[in-house]
Protein backbone atom coordinates (compact mmCIF):
# COMPACT_ATOMS: atom_id res chain seq x y z
CA UNK A 1 0.00 0.00 0.00
CA UNK A 2 1.08 3.69 -0.04
CA UNK A 3 -0.25 5.06 3.37
CA UNK A 4 0.77 8.74 2.70
CA UNK A 5 -1.19 8.79 0.10
CA UNK A 6 -4.29 7.47 1.91
CA UNK A 7 -4.05 4.15 0.00
CA UNK A 8 -3.64 1.04 2.13
CA UNK A 9 -3.21 -2.26 1.02
CA UNK A 10 -6.80 -3.30 0.60
CA UNK A 11 -7.12 -5.37 -2.44
CA UNK A 12 -4.48 -7.77 -3.95
CA UNK A 13 -2.27 -10.06 -3.29
CA UNK A 14 1.75 -10.17 -2.86
CA UNK A 15 3.48 -13.26 -4.11
CA UNK A 16 7.42 -13.31 -3.01
CA UNK A 17 10.25 -16.30 -3.85
CA UNK A 18 14.08 -15.72 -2.63
CA UNK A 19 16.32 -18.18 -3.98
CA UNK A 20 20.03 -18.55 -3.41
CA UNK A 21 20.13 -22.49 -4.94
CA UNK A 22 21.37 -25.07 -2.18
CA UNK A 23 21.71 -21.94 -0.11
CA UNK A 24 18.10 -20.51 0.69
CA UNK A 25 15.36 -20.86 -0.46
CA UNK A 26 11.67 -18.68 0.58
CA UNK A 27 8.47 -18.00 -0.68
CA UNK A 28 5.41 -16.31 1.04
CA UNK A 29 2.14 -14.89 0.02
CA UNK A 30 0.32 -11.77 1.33
CA UNK A 31 -3.17 -11.70 0.71
CA UNK A 32 -5.04 -8.02 1.27
CA UNK A 33 -7.89 -10.16 2.59
CA UNK A 34 -5.97 -11.83 5.25
CA UNK A 35 -6.63 -9.41 7.97
CA UNK A 36 -5.31 -11.83 10.47
CA UNK A 37 -2.28 -12.05 9.41
CA UNK A 38 -1.82 -7.69 8.33
CA UNK A 39 -2.73 -7.28 11.82
CA UNK A 40 -1.83 -9.63 14.10
CA UNK A 41 1.20 -9.34 16.01
CA UNK A 42 2.31 -12.62 14.95
CA UNK A 43 1.83 -11.64 11.68
CA UNK A 44 2.92 -7.64 10.53
CA UNK A 45 1.26 -6.33 13.34
CA UNK A 46 -0.61 -3.53 11.02
CA UNK A 47 2.67 -2.50 10.08
CA UNK A 48 2.78 -1.09 6.20
CA UNK A 49 6.48 -2.01 5.56
CA UNK A 50 8.31 -5.41 5.71
CA UNK A 51 11.86 -5.41 4.74
CA UNK A 52 15.05 -8.13 4.57
CA UNK A 53 18.19 -7.51 4.01
CA UNK A 54 20.43 -10.81 3.25
CA UNK A 55 24.24 -12.03 3.63
CA UNK A 56 24.68 -15.24 1.97
CA UNK A 57 28.35 -16.52 0.94
CA UNK A 58 29.04 -19.59 -1.56
CA UNK A 59 30.43 -21.34 1.76
CA UNK A 60 30.01 -21.56 5.19
CA UNK A 61 30.87 -18.16 7.48
CA UNK A 62 33.47 -18.83 9.60
CA UNK A 63 32.17 -18.81 13.06
CA UNK A 64 33.82 -15.46 14.06
CA UNK A 65 32.09 -13.74 10.74
CA UNK A 66 29.12 -15.18 11.71
CA UNK A 67 29.21 -13.64 15.09
CA UNK A 68 30.52 -10.37 13.59
CA UNK A 69 28.18 -10.41 11.47
CA UNK A 70 25.47 -10.70 13.81
CA UNK A 71 26.45 -8.44 16.51
CA UNK A 72 26.93 -5.26 14.01
CA UNK A 73 23.55 -5.62 13.09
CA UNK A 74 22.31 -6.05 16.67
CA UNK A 75 24.27 -2.72 16.83
CA UNK A 76 22.58 -1.29 14.35
CA UNK A 77 18.93 -1.94 15.50
CA UNK A 78 19.73 -0.81 19.22
CA UNK A 79 20.28 2.69 17.46
CA UNK A 80 16.72 2.19 15.41
CA UNK A 81 13.70 3.22 16.40
CA UNK A 82 12.42 0.00 14.94
CA UNK A 83 14.25 -2.33 17.35
CA UNK A 84 11.12 -3.64 18.79
CA UNK A 85 10.10 -4.79 15.69
CA UNK A 86 13.25 -5.88 13.49
CA UNK A 87 15.70 -8.31 14.62
CA UNK A 88 18.96 -10.66 13.00
CA UNK A 89 19.03 -14.33 12.71
CA UNK A 90 21.68 -17.04 11.28
CA UNK A 91 19.16 -19.96 9.86
CA UNK A 92 22.17 -21.91 8.21
CA UNK A 93 26.20 -21.73 8.07
CA UNK A 94 25.71 -19.41 5.30
CA UNK A 95 22.98 -17.13 5.31
CA UNK A 96 22.42 -13.69 8.01
CA UNK A 97 19.29 -12.31 7.49
CA UNK A 98 17.88 -9.11 8.85
CA UNK A 99 13.84 -8.75 9.01
CA UNK A 100 11.83 -5.45 10.13
CA UNK A 101 8.63 -4.26 10.22
CA UNK A 102 8.04 -0.85 9.65
CA UNK A 103 5.31 1.70 9.70
CA UNK A 104 6.83 3.48 6.74
CA UNK A 105 9.62 2.63 4.41
CA UNK A 106 11.82 5.57 5.09
CA UNK A 107 12.82 3.82 8.54
CA UNK A 108 13.33 0.63 7.10
CA UNK A 109 15.66 1.56 4.79
CA UNK A 110 17.54 3.76 6.73
CA UNK A 111 18.05 0.52 9.01
CA UNK A 112 18.89 -1.70 5.98
CA UNK A 113 21.60 0.84 5.19
CA UNK A 114 23.38 1.13 8.45
CA UNK A 115 23.61 -2.62 8.54
CA UNK A 116 24.85 -2.89 5.01
CA UNK A 117 27.38 0.03 5.04
CA UNK A 118 28.79 -1.66 8.85
CA UNK A 119 28.82 -5.40 7.47
CA UNK A 120 31.03 -3.84 4.00
CA UNK A 121 33.27 -1.75 6.15
CA UNK A 122 33.89 -4.76 8.76
CA UNK A 123 33.70 -7.86 6.82
CA UNK A 124 35.20 -6.46 4.16
CA UNK A 125 36.90 -3.61 4.07
CA UNK A 126 34.75 -1.91 2.01
CA UNK A 127 32.78 1.75 1.40
CA UNK A 128 28.66 1.91 1.68
CA UNK A 129 28.47 1.77 -2.00
CA UNK A 130 25.12 2.00 -2.04
CA UNK A 131 23.21 -0.11 -4.94
CA UNK A 132 21.69 1.54 -7.41
CA UNK A 133 18.33 0.01 -6.40
CA UNK A 134 18.18 1.61 -3.56
CA UNK A 135 19.26 5.64 -4.77
CA UNK A 136 16.09 7.60 -4.26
Amino acid sequence: GLPHAQQPFKAGRLHQQIEVPGVWLERATINASNHRLLNSPLGLAGHACMASLFFITGKPLLRKDKETALELAQQCLQQSNLAGSAGVTSPNSQVVVLRALAPQVESAMQLLKHVRTAWRKNLWGLGAGTPRIWAM
